[in-house]
Protein backbone atom coordinates (compact mmCIF):
# COMPACT_ATOMS: atom_id res chain seq x y z
CA UNK A 1 0.00 0.00 0.00
CA UNK A 2 1.37 3.40 -0.94
CA UNK A 3 1.29 6.32 1.48
CA UNK A 4 -1.34 9.02 0.95
CA UNK A 5 0.18 11.31 -1.67
CA UNK A 6 -1.27 14.47 -0.09
CA UNK A 7 0.75 13.95 3.09
CA UNK A 8 3.72 12.03 1.74
CA UNK A 9 7.03 12.28 3.52
CA UNK A 10 9.90 9.83 2.98
CA UNK A 11 10.69 7.21 5.60
CA UNK A 12 13.25 7.94 8.27
CA UNK A 13 16.78 7.03 7.31
CA UNK A 14 20.21 7.62 8.82
CA UNK A 15 23.71 7.87 7.44
CA UNK A 16 24.96 4.31 7.05
CA UNK A 17 21.56 2.70 6.58
CA UNK A 18 21.77 -0.19 4.11
CA UNK A 19 19.38 0.25 1.20
CA UNK A 20 18.57 -1.10 -2.22
CA UNK A 21 19.03 1.32 -5.10
CA UNK A 22 16.98 0.76 -8.25
CA UNK A 23 17.98 2.26 -11.59
CA UNK A 24 14.36 2.48 -12.81
CA UNK A 25 11.78 3.62 -10.22
CA UNK A 26 8.95 2.32 -12.37
CA UNK A 27 10.08 -1.33 -12.62
CA UNK A 28 12.24 -1.99 -9.53
CA UNK A 29 14.32 -4.66 -11.24
CA UNK A 30 17.83 -5.76 -10.29
CA UNK A 31 18.59 -3.71 -7.18
CA UNK A 32 22.11 -2.72 -6.18
CA UNK A 33 23.13 -2.69 -2.54
CA UNK A 34 24.09 0.69 -1.15
CA UNK A 35 24.43 2.79 1.98
CA UNK A 36 23.05 6.23 2.73
CA UNK A 37 26.02 8.61 2.73
CA UNK A 38 24.33 12.04 2.84
CA UNK A 39 20.91 13.58 3.36
CA UNK A 40 21.06 16.70 1.15
CA UNK A 41 17.34 17.48 1.27
CA UNK A 42 14.13 16.62 3.05
CA UNK A 43 13.00 14.39 0.18
CA UNK A 44 16.32 13.08 -1.17
CA UNK A 45 19.34 11.07 -0.11
CA UNK A 46 22.73 10.30 -1.60
CA UNK A 47 23.67 6.64 -1.73
CA UNK A 48 27.03 4.96 -2.12
CA UNK A 49 26.10 2.06 -4.38
CA UNK A 50 28.31 -0.98 -4.71
CA UNK A 51 29.05 -1.69 -8.34
CA UNK A 52 30.78 -5.01 -9.00
CA UNK A 53 32.42 -3.45 -12.07
CA UNK A 54 33.84 -0.34 -10.45
CA UNK A 55 33.77 -0.21 -6.68
CA UNK A 56 31.40 2.39 -5.23
CA UNK A 57 29.46 5.04 -7.12
CA UNK A 58 27.58 7.88 -5.44
CA UNK A 59 23.98 8.26 -6.56
CA UNK A 60 22.74 11.74 -5.71
CA UNK A 61 19.23 13.17 -5.29
CA UNK A 62 17.60 9.77 -4.90
CA UNK A 63 13.98 9.65 -3.76
CA UNK A 64 12.19 6.83 -1.96
CA UNK A 65 10.31 4.39 -4.17
CA UNK A 66 6.89 5.59 -2.91
CA UNK A 67 7.60 9.27 -3.58
CA UNK A 68 4.66 10.35 -5.77
CA UNK A 69 6.93 12.80 -7.59
CA UNK A 70 8.69 9.88 -9.28
CA UNK A 71 5.54 9.15 -11.28
CA UNK A 72 4.86 12.81 -11.99
CA UNK A 73 8.33 14.11 -12.81
CA UNK A 74 10.37 12.09 -15.29
CA UNK A 75 13.51 14.16 -14.55
CA UNK A 76 13.54 12.78 -11.00
CA UNK A 77 13.42 9.20 -12.27
CA UNK A 78 16.89 9.55 -13.83
CA UNK A 79 18.40 9.29 -10.33
CA UNK A 80 16.65 6.00 -9.56
CA UNK A 81 14.97 5.29 -6.24
CA UNK A 82 15.71 3.55 -2.97
CA UNK A 83 14.05 1.26 -0.46
CA UNK A 84 15.24 -0.38 2.74
CA UNK A 85 17.28 -3.54 2.18
CA UNK A 86 15.86 -6.83 3.50
CA UNK A 87 18.43 -6.64 6.32
CA UNK A 88 17.11 -3.25 7.46
CA UNK A 89 13.50 -4.45 7.18
CA UNK A 90 14.34 -7.49 9.34
CA UNK A 91 16.11 -5.34 11.92
CA UNK A 92 13.03 -3.08 12.11
CA UNK A 93 10.81 -6.15 12.67
CA UNK A 94 13.08 -7.50 15.41
CA UNK A 95 13.11 -4.12 17.16
CA UNK A 96 9.32 -3.90 16.98
CA UNK A 97 8.91 -7.39 18.46
CA UNK A 98 11.46 -6.63 21.19
CA UNK A 99 9.61 -3.41 22.02
CA UNK A 100 6.27 -5.23 22.26
CA UNK A 101 7.81 -7.94 24.46
CA UNK A 102 9.31 -5.30 26.76
CA UNK A 103 5.91 -3.61 27.09
CA UNK A 104 4.22 -6.94 27.86
CA UNK A 105 6.90 -7.80 30.40
CA UNK A 106 6.51 -4.42 32.12
CA UNK A 107 2.72 -4.81 32.29
CA UNK A 108 3.05 -8.32 33.71
CA UNK A 109 5.55 -7.11 36.31
CA UNK A 110 3.19 -4.33 37.42
CA UNK A 111 0.30 -6.79 37.77
CA UNK A 112 2.39 -9.10 39.95
CA UNK A 113 3.29 -6.36 42.45
CA UNK A 114 1.29 -6.53 45.69
CA UNK A 115 -1.22 -3.75 46.30
CA UNK A 116 0.03 -1.05 48.64
CA UNK A 117 -1.85 -0.82 51.96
Amino acid sequence: MQPDEAVYSPPEVQIGTQVYWYRDPLTLDSPNIGWICRRPGAQTVSIMVFSPDGGFVEKQSVRHRFDPGLRENSAWRQWGCWDYSPLEKNIARVLEVASQLAIQHERAAKKSLPDKP
